[in-house]
């Protein structure tokens, strides 16, 4: 049986973007377009049996009419290729207010075979998910709404802390009930938008959030009779059961990232998605493949010009050495205050003239100390005049004795 894993798709994100002339679309929703539409056509290729998506379709959980009707087109070949698709509520999917629809429960009433899970819900060996290879245990662990537990009674007066444990062993336990009924003859996948421990984070999630929220083991997740463990939420990909599934004692624990970046934290990170291939049998074998979709370059360029006799020339030559064609760029130059105004921001900017769109170029000025040229009169010393170089960079203060002792050195030999 064959899987495609995704999550974290995130469709609304403009920042940094543009008015594309053909379509009128912010060109920002058009890359998350053109890495959607990829993964789907990869899928259709692949012939995967089921299309699994573990949250986060938008960027909020009140999306566009716009953002709607591109997530629900590059989901529909999917749907007519009678291809199943499975979607598990993530955070950004979910109201805040008890009671309201997530941002995809429409998908539900949509033509062809769609699950979408809002609670925690298990298909095992009697009511599984039909493929055409078979049918397929799922446990499904949608985002944990904290406002469906304060709405019961016995919870309303517990505190933050008290709803988190609440919340991990409901989970926990409900997994633990769920795997000892799974059926071994068929597949069985776990898909959770959730953290779990010791995940690394891509550098677009909030941290100091993820660090409040219902957190997880490996364990708790992989239980025994799980082929794998389908993941959302955290945007790096990354196998949190990587040691224990080389050895063969576990499944895969995988989070499949985002398919496209957000912001420059993301600049350096994979993004893409999952195929599974999950071999039934009594020696049943999990494999996968990551597959990075074409998201866009972010290329953030760093300079440090301040001890350059010409600060543009500087930042002109740190473009030079990167690909800035089809990039969202980021300059940021620091400079001393005797040299802002030597800068020529128009230099840069034409530099950048190929760039699918400049972020921004940033100028940091050295302002905590005044910096001051070494003032060397004709009787001073070779001596005093190195000390007092030395004196006005703190990174060779370290290195003063050994500079003044080289600089004597030198004076020696050249007077012979």
């Amino acid at each position: 049986m064959k899987l495609l894993h995704c999550a974290d798709i995130h469709l609304g994100y403009e920042t940094h973007g543009r008015l594309d002339p053909a379509t009128g679309l912010n060109s920002r929703l058009l890359d998350f377009k053109r890495c959607f539409d990829f993964m789907v056509e990869r899928a259709i290729e692949e012939d995967v049996d089921v299309f699994l998506f573990a949250g986060d379709a938008y960027r909020t959980a009140d999306p566009t009419p716009t953002q709607q009707k591109l997530f629900a087109e590059a989901l529909r070949p999917i749907a007519q290729a009678g291809i199943p698709i499975v979607m598990i509520v993530g955070n950004h999917d979910h109201p805040v207010s008890f009671g309201k629809a997530s941002s995809v429960d429409i998908f539900g009433v949509l033509e062809g075979n769609v699950e979408v899970f809002s609670t925690p819900t298990f298909c095992g060996p009697s009511d599984p998910i039909q493929t055409k290879s078979g049918p397929l245990q799922l446990i499904a662990l949608p985002w944990p709404i904290r406002s469906k537990i304060l709405s019961r009674e016995a919870y309303r007066r517990a505190t933050p802390h008290e709803i988190r444990d609440t919340i991990e062993n409901l989970y926990a336990g409900f997994v633990r009930q769920s795997a000892s009924e799974l059926d071994p003859a068929m597949p069985a996948v776990v898909a959770a938008h959730l953290t779990v421990q010791g995940s690394e984070l891509s550098g677009s999630e909030r941290a100091s959030l993820i660090a409040h929220e219902p957190t997880f083991s490996v364990g708790q997740l992989a239980a025994p009779g799980v082929d794998y463990v389908a993941l959302g939420h955290i945007h790096r990909f990354q196998d949190r059961n990587a040691d224990a599934f080389e050895k063969g004692e576990g499944p895969p624990v995988i989070y499949s990232s985002s398919i496209e970046r957000i912001s420059f934290k993301e600049f350096d990170a994979r993004k893409g998605f999952v195929l599974v291939d999950i071999e039934p049998g009594r020696e049943r074998r999990t494999a996968y493949e990551y597959v990075d979709t074409p998201a866009r370059r972010f290329l953030p360029i760093e300079v440090d010009a301040t001890e350059a006799d010409d600060p543009t020339r500087a930042v002109l030559a740190a473009i030079a050495k990167e690909i800035v064609a089809e990039a969202i760029v980021r300059v940021r130059y620091r400079v001393d205050e005797s040299q802002v105004g030597a800068v020529d921001a128009g230099a840069i900017r034409e530099a950048l003239a190929e760039a699918e769109h400049v972020a921004a170029v940033e100028r940091v000025v050295d302002a905590q100390e005044r910096r001051q040229r070494t003032v060397v009169r004709q009787d001073t010393s070779l001596k005093d005049a190195m000390e007092r170089y030395v004196a006005q960079h703190e990174k060779l203060e370290g290195m003063r004795d050994d500079l003044v002792a080289a600089a004597l050195e030198i004076e020696r030999e050249v007077d012979g």
